[in-house]
């Protein structure tokens, strides 16, 4: 009977597509049951399509509720093809460093724009840039989402809210003012279901554009993290854009962007740029990054400007160089910053003078080839007893006539292995004593340290113009 009923029910509804079973042979048969299955894979297909487009819609966060109507100090407009910011009326290209020190340098050298990170730091910061008419981007940082105890804490999240909104309404009409950055390379949660983060960080999103109608708000990213991009515009879509924070990749952010475009294709400020971060260069035997000399440096950072910087990009709004600043110890205390603690900046401050007026001039500062220890360099993987002497040179390039010339010699205990790890609160170490013969000539001896270890032998050179140039070279001391 079974057998009767199911032969009745296949002819039947093959005869709906005009089709007599009885007729077919084998492989019309399995033919029409392959059809018949990919027919119902694509409903199914369909179905969980708009099931997960319910969802993403659902489960997206608020995009940008304010309702201020009127001209607004800042904006960013997309207008014959090409995104920028608007800053009263005018077309604004951001061209500028991280920091919040040497503003008036920068002005002098072309740059409009700083970004500021450290709030203690704002209030001279936009007293200075009013000054010398460089805009600022004030960075608010936030906890990121892997902090899960501080966000399950309504305490902490309500005092970081109350505080950024005092800031916020203090700051806002400030006249330097150009943009604010709500969190610094934050990591953020990945899920089907909004995580405490999402509704902590949409919070203050909203409060800002609430308070502050006048400023796009921006975040930061580590390169061009795809997933998390896609991520952003779905959970975070009130951003008004994005800062990418980027070191060797700049040479493959053109490319890297338009992997995304079809999910994301927004405005972008490159909020820091260097050549090579730490973690990007070449390494001794014992992991020390190594280090270009400053005069390498120039000519590197003068390339990735000129060479790499998507500046025809119609989504581009500008760069920050990093670091615009004085010494600052992250790998070393001279990995990036364009100036010294001494106030000294080196030639790096003459390459972003050139790009940012679009020309070239003779630079004065010295200029070093490379320094030798023993006359080996620094991928030479120098290893010494504790104790034993060396000889430290340096080889110089093609100085200014009768330019005059001072040395100064350091060793320093390396701390490179805490960064990625812990911060150093950007710290200078304290230098080895007693171990350099005369630190002040061209050429020098000194003895190892005691101690077994990571060391670096590091050498600034001034000249009377005011500018210095650095080279070093990291060593290691087994017993």
């Amino acid at each position: 009977m079974n057998i009767f009923v199911k032969g009745i029910f296949r002819e039947i509804n093959f005869k709906a597509f005009g089709i007599n079973f009885t007729k077919l042979n084998k492989i019309q048969v399995k033919n029409i049951h392959l059809k018949r299955f990919l027919c119902r894979l694509l409903l199914g297909c369909i179905a969980l399509l708009v099931v997960l487009t319910a969802l993403f819609y659902i489960t997206s966060g608020p995009k940008n509720t304010n309702n201020f109507i009127g001209p607004r100090s800042v904006t960013i407009q997309y207008k014959n093809g090409q995104y920028s910011f608007y800053k009263n009326g005018k077309p604004f290209l951001v061209k500028g460093g991280a920091g919040y020190t040497y503003v008036k340098e920068m002005a002098a050298c072309g740059g409009n724009t700083i970004i500021c990170w450290d709030t203690a730091k704002i209030e001279n910061a936009l007293k200075e840039a009013e000054q010398y008419h460089v805009s600022v981007i004030i960075g608010l940082d936030v906890p990121g989402g892997h902090e899960i105890e501080f966000y399950n804490d309504q305490e902490k999240v309500t005092a970081l809210y109350k505080a950024y909104s005092n800031l916020i309404l203090r700051y806002k009409n400030h006249s330097s003012l150009l943009a604010w950055c709500l969190g610094n390379e934050l990591s953020m949660p990945y899920s089907l279901t909004p995580s405490p983060f999402y509704k902590s960080y949409n919070g203050l999103l909203s409060m800002m554009h609430n308070n502050d109608p006048h400023h796009p708000v921006a975040t930061s990213t580590i390169n061009i993290p795809k997933r998390q991009i896609i991520n952003m515009k779905w959970r975070i879509p009130a951003l008004d854009f994005i800062c990418i924070n980027t070191y060797n990749s700049l040479k493959s952010l053109p490319q890297e962007l338009n992997k995304i475009k079809m999910f994301w294709d927004g405005p972008y400020l490159v909020g820091e740029w260097a050549p090579a971060g730490g973690w990007e260069a070449n390494v001794t035997a014992w992991d020390a990054p190594i280090e270009n000399t400053s005069t390498k440096k120039a000519q590197q950072y003068y390339e990735f400007y000129t060479k790499y910087m998507p500046l025809k990009d119609p989504r581009f709004l500008g760069s920050l160089v990093f670091y615009w600043g004085g010494s600052r110890q992250e790998y070393t205390p001279t990995w990036y910053g364009i100036f010294n603690e001494k106030g000294f900046s080196t030639e790096i401050k003459e390459t972003m003078y050139d790009c940012w007026k679009d020309t070239i001039t003779s630079h004065v500062a010295p200029k070093l080839q490379q320094m030798l220890i023993d006359k080996l360099g620094a991928k030479d993987n120098i290893i010494v007893s504790p104790g034993s002497q060396h000889n430290a040179s340096v080889l110089l390039g093609t100085m200014h006539t009768g330019d005059t010339l001072k040395y100064h010699w350091e060793i320093l205990k390396e701390d490179w292995q805490h960064w990625g790890r812990t911060w150093n609160n950007f710290k200078k170490p304290q230098q080895e004593q007693g171990l350099l013969f005369d630190s002040t000539l061209q050429n020098t001896s000194f003895k190892a340290p005691l101690k077994e270890g990571p060391y670096r032998v590091l050498l600034t050179v001034y000249n009377s113009k005011g500018y210095c140039a650095t080279a070093n070279v990291p060593i290691y001391v087994i017993e």
